[in-house]
């Protein structure tokens, strides 16, 4: 009878421990009020051996990084309301915010799912590429989040979008010996107003330094 009781306590502690062991917190932002456009996330999530989690910025699900239980991440934000969830298993954590920023008509967002680095191209209707070699382009673009060690998000945005047509690239810059990496990308148009459009693309990348064509899209003249 006490080796059932302590088969029990046994039991019954495992349990507990696999029911609280992904549970996810995030530390920064924790609501309020900003006036950055570009924020840092971070947290923590008890499973120390996840090495990802799912970031939903906005509607826009993306995976990050986690390394020995925790998570940080840099996102451009939108004006006004703004809503950062984490999920890990079926635990989550979520905040909502406000940012005083200035209004983007782009944003395109590009996330992939291997630790290896890919690059964000977005090439202008005057034929301009803004990319990580040349993050800033004549006529407003703006690559405001690159990073090079997996997951994403790759960010570029545009306060004042030129009419005409805008082509994405993606590069597959180092695969890391990953022969296969899947990318989303998000192409965010006025976000925040009533004009706000959102268009999604996805396409599997399978040769390292290949530059990929993903999407078109158009921005009407006034």
């Amino acid at each position: 009878m006490r080796n059932l009781k302590i088969i029990f306590i046994i039991s019954f502690f495992l349990m507990t421990l696999s029911l609280f062991s992904s549970e996810v917190k995030i530390i920064s932002p924790r609501g309020g009020f900003t006036t950055s456009r570009v924020i840092e996330i971070t947290g923590s999530v008890a499973d120390t051996s996840a090495e990802r989690v799912t970031l939903v910025m906005n509607g826009v699900p993306q995976t990050i990084k986690a390394n020995s239980g925790s998570f940080r991440t840099k996102s451009v934000v939108a004006p006004g309301s703004n809503t950062i969830e984490v999920r890990h298993g079926k635990d989550n954590d979520k905040v909502s915010f406000h940012a005083n920023v200035p209004p983007k008509d782009i944003k395109v967002v590009l996330t992939w799912d291997t630790p290896t680095d890919v690059d964000l191209w977005v090439i202008d209707p005057k034929g301009e590429k803004t990319f990580f070699g040349a993050s800033s382009s004549s006529s407003g673009g703006n690559l405001d989040v690159d990073v090079t060690d997996g997951f994403g998000p790759e960010t570029f945005t545009m306060s004042k979008a030129l009419s005409g047509s805008y082509a994405v690239n993606v590069q597959y810059y180092s695969n890391y010996n990953t022969p296969i990496t899947r990318v989303k990308l998000y192409v965010i148009l006025y976000e925040g107003t009533s004009k706000e459009e959102r268009k999604s693309f996805e396409f599997t990348m399978t040769r390292a330094q290949q530059v990929y064509h993903i999407a078109d899209f158009q921005i009407a003249g006034e």
